[in-house]
């Protein structure tokens, strides 16, 4: 069985990998690093969805058009409670860089108390079966938004971001410790889930 995964973030990939693998062991995962350069040209998927269900399907299928069997597609967001749940499903395009996008953030929130930084990661993920019959999961993981930026690791929101208050944020955490119960290991854990159901009773369905 081959799962491929429809990102080019390699920060997602990466994390999807580390828990897909440790979940599946003998499963092949595959990401668009994989695909030959003719395939990787022809791969496109605009993002002109409102919601990340949408999203996420644009590029689940974008991706199935080129391979055969399971696609796992993520769309995911940065919802600031004070802001409106914004960025939301615009996340990537809230300014031009990680780092500029982190400091909006905190700029918009200067002096706020604890209580009004609440934020939450969302993590929507499309599965599809050679193109077909698309099921959606979702992760989620509540929290606060730091007062500054702190730390190396991740990527996107996660040096704003501190799963508890005055806690590390995920940008000081090793990748083990995020992983462990981020929003997007709470919807991967249920990819596992529903493809461990399709495995055990509909083996035929899967290559």
């Amino acid at each position: 069985m081959t799962i491929h995964l429809a990102t080019e973030n390699a920060g997602k990939i990466r994390e999807m990998k580390a828990i897909l693998s440790a979940a599946l062991p003998g499963i092949d995962i595959k990401s668009m690093a994989d695909l030959g350069a003719e395939a990787r040209a022809q791969y496109s998927a605009e993002e002109t969805g409102t919601t990340y269900a949408e999203n996420a399907l644009i590029k689940a299928r974008a991706l199935s058009q080129l391979v055969d069997g399971v696609v796992i597609a993520d769309d995911s967001g940065f919802e600031v409670e004070q802001l409106g749940g914004d960025p939301g499903v615009y996340s990537a395009r809230y300014a031009e860089t990680d780092v500029a996008r982190c400091a909006k953030i905190i700029s918009s929130l200067a002096g706020k108390p604890t209580e009004q930084r609440r934020a939450k990661f969302i993590a929507c993920i499309a599965i599809l079966t050679n193109g077909k019959n698309p099921v959606f999961v979702f992760g989620r993981k509540h929290g606060f938004v730091a007062e500054a930026a702190r730390g190396e690791s991740g990527f996107g929101y996660d040096p704003i971001f501190c799963p508890e208050a005055g806690s590390k944020t995920w940008g000081e955490m090793p990748a083990e410790e995020k992983n462990a119960d981020s929003h997007r290991r709470r919807a991967l854990d249920l990819v596992i889930q529903y493809l461990a159901g399709v495995v055990k009773g509909n083996t035929q369905y899967l290559p």
